[in-house]
């Protein structure tokens, strides 16, 4: 593991409990969310990567079959008490599903963790555990990297990095994604608008 993944993972578990408590926020207000809701097909399958506490996608989508992912088993501990789902530790850009598994992915947050270089693999990770036609729903930043030696006055250590917005685009479809719509969605935590990007996987 690269120590960029090891302090994003030590740090979710570390601020397990605050982290829960000041990521609120009802998944309703978010109208990209709401909008891949209303488009999904009936007992769709779902993956949320990076899910964390389950408080985002993974609680509000339907699905026959919903699954979490997440680096944090802290994390995972608090949404095995919120959520009926599966819920799998794991990377991104190395998912233990087989292709074609779900309708429909998404990802709050989390893709900005990755190192930088490690965006085309998540993408394309993402695409291969999708069927054809599929929606990818997530957040994601415009060329900047960076670290807080103590996130959230919680003494922990967190990293983010993520490429300009052009070669972000560049590597969703080389994944063989093409964006349908964007979003910019107001963050209380963090006081900004984070873009917000809807993918479908081409057929």
């Amino acid at each position: 593991m690269d120590d960029q993944r090891a302090t994003v993972r030590d740090g979710y578990d570390a601020m397990a409990d605050a982290y829960d408590e000041q990521r609120g926020g009802d998944p309703a207000d978010n109208d990209a969310l709401v909008a891949l809701k209303a488009s999904l097909p009936a007992a769709p399958r779902v993956l949320d990567l990076g899910c964390g506490a389950g408080k985002g996608p993974l609680g509000f989508l339907p699905a026959e079959r919903a699954v979490g992912l997440d680096i944090s088993t802290a994390q995972l501990g608090l949404a095995r008490e919120r959520v009926d789902a599966g819920l799998v530790a794991g990377d991104m850009t190395a998912l233990p599903f087989a292709a074609d598994s779900f309708d429909a992915a998404t990802a709050f947050y989390s893709v900005i963790h990755l190192p930088v270089e490690d965006h085309g693999d998540c993408y394309a990770e993402v695409a291969r555990v999708l069927e054809p036609g599929g929606e990818f729903l997530f957040s994601i930043g415009d060329d900047w990297a960076g670290e807080n030696d103590d996130w959230l006055d919680a003494g922990e250590r967190m990293a983010w990095s993520f490429p300009p917005m052009a070669e972000t685009e560049r590597l969703l479809a080389e994944a063989g994604f093409t964006i349908t719509d964007r979003y910019g969605v107001h963050s209380e935590m963090d006081g900004v608008d984070w873009p917000f990007l809807r993918c479908r996987l081409a057929e």
